[in-house]
Formats: C-alpha cells, structure tokens, sequence
C-alpha cells in the first residue's frame, strides 16, 4: 500500500528519488528493464505523522546553488567539467539543478503546511488580552453631577474550542491529507519527466554528434574520389565535367558536414535546457555507439496498459485531488448543521485612584476577579441560500474532477498504444536500416574498385558514395529513433513496469 504523510513521505522522496531516477534512466538508456512494482491494495487517505518537514535537512543535502544571472559558468553550480558525464549521472544532476524540481518541492511543502493548518482546527484557541485606561464620567444627581476619574487595567485568558461541528473538521483534514498525496504523486512524476526530458535530450545530442562523424567519413570519401578523378584527367583517363561532378560532391559533402556541426551546437543547447544549466558549460559525454540495444518487446501493450492505470504518479495523483473535492462536498454539507463550542474566561479588573464629586475628597481603589463559562450552539437558519450554491459548487468540482480522471485514463491508453507501436516499428526499421549500411558500404567498395579499373563511370561512383552516406544518416536515425521510442515506452507506462523490452 502507497501511502504519503507530512513530514515523513516527502523528504525522504529526495535522494531516495535522485536515485531512483538515475537507475531509470539508465533504464531508458538501455530500454530494457524497469523496478517491478509493489503489490496495490485498496487506496486509503494517508494520515498525517508529524507537523513538520526537515526544511534545513533538505537545504543542506538537496537545494541548488541560488540562480546566476550572468550566462558564464559558476563553480558554486557543482558541476565537474572534467568529468565524463553518462546517462544517469545526468539526470542526478537535472534533479539537482533544475527549478521544476524545487518548484515541486516547494509544492509539497505547502500542502504540508496547509494540511497541519486544517488539523489545527481541532485543538482550542487561547487569547491573552490586556488594556489600561485613563476615564472621567459624569452621572447627573438632582442639583449637580457626580464626577469620578481615575485610572483602570484589565487582563484575561480567553478560551474557545469546538467541540462538535458534525464533520466539518474532518472534511477539512481529509481533503488536505488528500491534496498533499496528489502534491507527493506530482513530485514523483516531475523526477520522471526531468529524466525523460534528459534521456532524450541526451539521445538527439548523441545521435547530432553520430551525424558529425558520418558526415566527415562521406566528406573524406568525397574527397577521395575527387582526387581520384583527378589523377584519372590527367592521365586522359577522365574527363572534364566528370571532375566538375566530383568536386560539386566533395563541396556538397563539406556543407554537410557543417551542417551537422551546427546542429551539434542546437542541440547542446537543448539537452543543458533539459538538466536546468547554462549552455556555456561544456560537460563530457559517454559515447552511446555500443551499447546494446533493445530487441523486442516483452509484454503486451494490454499488460503495460494495465500497469500504468495502476501506478502512473499522476493519475494517481488526479484520484487524490477527486477524493480532496469529495471531502470539499461533504464540508460543504456540514454546513447546514450546529457548531457546538465551549467558551471561557478568567481576567482581573483592577480600578486605582478614583476620585468623586462632589466627595470629601476621598479616593479609592478596587480589584475585581472576572471568570465567565459558556456553552454556545451556533446555527445559521438562513443565509441566502449561500449554504446550497456552496454544496452545488463542491459537487460540480467532483463531477469536473471525476470526468478529468477519466480523460487521463483514456489519455494514458492512447500514448502507450503509440509508443508501442513506434517502439515496435523502430525495431523492425533497425534492421532494414544495418541491412541497408551493410549493402550501401559493399555497393561503394565494390564500385570504387571497379572505377579504379576502369569499368564505372565517375557517375556510378558519386551515385553509390551519395547512398552510403544516405544509409548511414538511416542508421544513425534509426538508432536514435529506437532510443527515443523505447525511453518514451517506459515514460508513459509510469516507470515501474517490470521488463517491456528485451537486449540484444
């Protein structure tokens, strides 16, 4: 059973979730295996422990550095520029220095807070109260007026507290127990959205940087025919406007190249976005090129479907907030009954220096004890009708919230059919793609010699150089896609599916 209280279900979610999400990104790196989950039990509202979050336990392990303005690199970021960064030492760093991460946290915070205020309303209040005064009055006697002036002080304890309130209270903590579960869940999915973001902010870069050195092997090909050629025209062996070709190829190839060197920088950028950092940084990367590779897949769409209506944070997070407004409308129901409360006061009035006139000029003092018990019953009969439209306003936010939840579900069910039908034709577009490498770079081999022998023209040359470079921009773009396709698969399943893809 999953259950969030106060104090002592969010904080813990920091560096146990740091954690966790670097070992599901290395999940969504290598597409294979996810933490199977807990057993589900029926949902009960969590019940709040303690009153308090480790407020300076969290600022001292977890919070980032405050922001800089400027846009060159701090050391104070804790950032390692000489480390070589994988996957999920990444996303350890996006956790840590992203601002959605302490948006979220921030959240849960307060709806901590906010559930210790609606307890509060079970414990009685004391007021302490005190005045002095300086008073003259005047009471009219037949023939003239009696005079008095002096100096009073008064001091009490006021005491209130409810006793019975048919449900309001309870209503009250339910909801806020509720709506601190939903900010829990919230936090939960935003950990896995960062990583999501890093994973394939991390995968395009990678495959950017896999488009560079293909680039550079078609350029040197390029150049080497043209070279080729070259010594061919001046043996008589190759004409004019074949050379004119080749160079046209090798000055295509070479604006290729710098194409996908800019596109490196763009997606740079795009990947430091994902971890919440600078693009001045430079960080080094591992190299993504050999590691394994998904397969097949294991389970059925059906079973992840099933899995993630189960243990997605944040339709879990939506079943709370229905809850949270299912408490709002019995509140809003309890309205329409008495409050019971008890009432009491103990105070001392103390009267000094009175003087009277006409008197004998005599004054006086006086000290008095004040004590007051009540029993009040509060009952509103009529208000405007404000009662009614109140419980038709918290019925009308379930409803909302109820048709959200279930617009969720169907919004979960639509994203992982697509991601495993993406997921399963990458993998069938993987292997056309190494099979179309494997043709393309024997077709090259093959016509290269045959041109040196002089059996092909320069044309059938430049034709079969141009589909080598085409085969490997397919496979680069097929790894990447199948990356892609598998971390998205295990994103919009929630993470914690057992195994839905298969290694080579």
């Amino acid at each position: 059973m999953k259950k969030f209280v106060s104090s002592s279900a969010i904080l813990p979610y920091l560096a146990p979730a740091y954690r966790n999400a670097a070992l599901a990104a290395l999940t969504l790196l290598t597409a294979c295996t996810v933490p199977k989950p807990a057993p589900i039990a029926e949902y009960d509202p969590p019940i709040p422990a303690r009153p308090a979050l480790s407020r300076h336990a969290y600022q001292a392990q977890n919070r980032p550095p405050a922001p800089d303005t400027s846009s060159s690199p701090t050391e104070d970021a804790g950032i390692d520029t000489q480390q070589t960064y994988d996957l999920p030492a990444l996303v350890d760093l996006a956790l840590h220095t992203h601002p959605e991460t302490r948006i979220s946290w921030e959240e849960a915070k307060a709806a901590a807070a906010r559930l210790e205020r609606n307890r509060s309303n079970w414990y009685p209040t004391l007021t302490a109260m005190a005045f002095g005064q300086h008073f003259t009055s005047s009471f009219p006697i037949p023939g003239s007026a009696l005079v008095s002036n002096g100096y009073a002080a008064f001091a009490s304890l006021d005491l209130a507290w409810t006793l019975f309130d048919f449900g309001r209270r309870e209503a009250l903590v339910d909801a806020g127990a509720q709506r601190l579960s939903a900010a829990n869940f919230a936090f939960d999915r935003k950990h896995q959205e960062i990583a999501y973001r890093v994973a394939s902010s991390f995968f395009v870069y990678q495959a950017a940087l896999a488009k560079v050195t293909a680039a550079q092997h078609t350029y040197e090909s390029a150049k080497t025919n043209a070279d080729s050629v070259q010594a061919k025209l001046k043996q008589g062996l190759a004409t004019k406007p074949d050379l004119l070709l080749a160079l046209q190829e090798q000055a295509k190839s070479s604006y290729d190249l710098q194409d996908a060197r800019g596109s490196v920088t763009q997606t740079r950028a795009d990947l430091t976005t994902s971890l919440g950092i600078s693009p001045a940084y430079s960080l080094q990367l591992v190299d993504l090129s050999k590691l394994p590779l998904p397969s097949e897949l294991a389970q059925s769409v059906e079973k992840i479907v099933d899995q993630a209506l189960e243990q997605r944070p944040d339709l879990l997070a939506r079943l709370a907030e229905l809850r949270a407004r299912e408490a709002d409308v019995k509140k809003a129901r309890a309205e329409f009954w008495p409050k019971v409360s008890l009432r009491g006061m103990v105070g001392n009035q103390y009267w000094g220096n009175v003087h009277t006139k006409p008197s004998g000029g005599e004054s006086y003092s006086a000290n008095t004890m004040v004590d007051t018990a009540m029993l009040n019953v509060e009952w509103t009969l009529f208000d405007g009708f404000e009662r009614s439209n109140a419980v038709r306003e918290a019925e009308a936010k379930r409803s909302a919230s109820q048709a959200q939840l279930e617009a969720l579900r169907l919004e979960i069910m639509r994203d992982i059919w697509k991601a495993y039908a993406d997921t399963k034709t990458a993998l069938e577009k993987r292997e056309f793609a190494l099979a179309l490498l494997k043709a393309a770079e024997e077709s090259y081999a093959a016509t290269q010699e045959s041109y040196t022998h002089g059996f092909s023209t320069v044309i059938e040359l430049l034709s079969a150089q141009k589909d080598l470079a085409r085969a490997r921009y397919t496979e680069i773009d097929s790894r990447a896609t199948l990356l892609r396709s598998a971390a998205t698969l295990v994103y919009v399943s929630g993470e914690q599916n057992p195994e839905v893809l298969d290694e080579h």
